[in-house]
């Protein structure tokens, strides 16, 4: 079961989770850049989503099913 999205921001495998897809999932997503991600520190070691880009990503994800195109 998930969970709404209801912080501010989720590290990549937190969002995964709340979503209830996989982490490989998502990082296809940032590396082909649907899903954008913030770095709040300046070391920018820890990418971040952002609750309103994941929903934003979220609402923008095809309806149907690929197996049937």
């Amino acid at each position: 079961m998930t969970e709404p999205l209801d912080k501010l921001a989720y590290s990549i495998p937190n969002f995964a989770k709340a979503v209830d897809l996989s982490v490989d999932t998502i990082r296809k997503a940032i590396d082909k850049n649907d899903l954008l991600v913030v770095y709040p520190t300046t070391a920018g070691k820890k990418p971040l989503i952002t609750r309103r880009e994941g929903e934003r990503w979220l609402d923008n994800l095809p309806n149907d099913n690929p197996r049937h195109r």
